[in-house]
């Protein structure tokens, strides 16, 4: 619910990434993604391609290609195969256009290895729609062997395309166009337009916020009764659209009003002076907790930072809503 901004540094760091796909973690047998895509050519005519050998000879850059320019890349694509003739099947092929794509680029094994490995030492941990759940999600997967059927659980790293696959196939394994979701929030979205954009060249980071309504504290303490609480999901910038959008696709709203309990441990602890809790830590447990925003961590119960919310879900909600009780700068 953050959005990132792409510096030198991170464009660097994903090309570094897409300069060793494939390479280094996989055996040399694995045939890469432009074998496939060179085969895939062979079998097909005209427009299609010529959509493929678009891909081969911008693969490099389509990888890298940062927000501003998937759009340009999409206005290329579209003038060379519209999306409307993408689904097209061939022959007796079980496969669509943009699923034969999709495959010869490998995503599924993207999806498998390199990018959780990635994902393992960023900050990208809960769902970049909600930050209400993981991106990790149990998967069931069926194969034969030896005529015998066999079942394996995973748990699997749930991704959302921005630009989807089933439109712009060629834009599947883009770095900047994958998304890390929860699987509530990938399955809602599906192929509808969501305005909320991961990643940004602008400084505006923080499009949402959480506000809890004085009214409702003043009611919750009459009674405590914690349906009395009520939190809203506000748009920082005024954008009417971008906040109705967001809530309709991924019912933020409904989301968090069962989690009401979490507002209401930060409203108890907002009542029970937590400055003086702090100082103490401050003053006997300076050693053990150099750094303050470990004690704010420890006040909230989830992490303090603005950079830090997608490291665990409920960080959005729970830091919001600790500033406007003050319990946190």
């Amino acid at each position: 619910m953050r959005r990132i901004k792409v510096t030198d540094e991170l464009a660097y760091t994903v090309k570094k990434f897409n300069s060793n796909l494939f390479v280094k973690t996989r055996k040399s047998s694995f045939e890469l993604p432009i074998e496939r895509l060179k085969k895939l050519k062979r079998k097909r005519s005209h427009n299609y391609k010529l959509y493929i050998g678009k891909i081969i000879d911008n693969y490099e850059n389509i990888l890298n290609a940062n927000p501003d320019e998937m759009k340009d890349f999409i206005i290329e694509f579209n003038k060379v195969l519209a999306v409307s003739k993408i689904n097209k099947k061939f022959g007796n092929s079980k496969y669509t256009f943009h699923e034969e794509i999709v495959k010869a680029m490998r995503y599924e094994d993207l999806r498998e290895k390199e990018f959780p490995e990635y994902l393992s030492g960023s900050n990208l941990k809960s769902c970049v729609y909600c930050n209400a759940q993981s991106t990790l999600a149990i998967e069931k997967r069926f194969y034969d062997k030896k005529k015998r059927r066999v079942k394996k659980i995973l748990a699997k790293l749930q991704l959302d395309h921005y630009y989807p696959k089933s439109k712009y196939p060629f834009l599947c394994t883009t770095f900047f166009n994958l998304y890390p979701t929860c699987a509530n929030c990938n399955l809602a979205k599906g192929n509808k337009e969501a305005l909320f954009e991961l990643y940004t060249t602008s400084d505006e980071l923080d499009l949402f916020n959480f506000k809890i309504e004085d009214k409702s504290v003043l009611a919750y303490w009459v009674k405590f009764e914690l349906h009395r609480l009520k939190v809203n999901l506000e748009s920082n910038s005024g954008d009417v659209d971008l906040l109705e959008n967001h809530n309709e696709l991924f019912q933020i709203d409904s989301v968090y009003d069962n989690h009401k309990d979490v507002a209401e441990e930060l409203i108890l602890k907002a009542k029970a002076n937590p400055q003086t809790y702090r100082r103490i830590l401050e003053k006997e447990f300076s050693k053990i907790f150099p750094d303050a925003t470990i004690i704010d961590r420890l006040l909230i119960g989830n992490y303090s930072k603005p950079e830090e919310l997608s490291k665990r879900p409920m960080s959005k909600y729970t830091q919001d809503i600790a500033r406007q009780l003050k319990l946190i700068k």
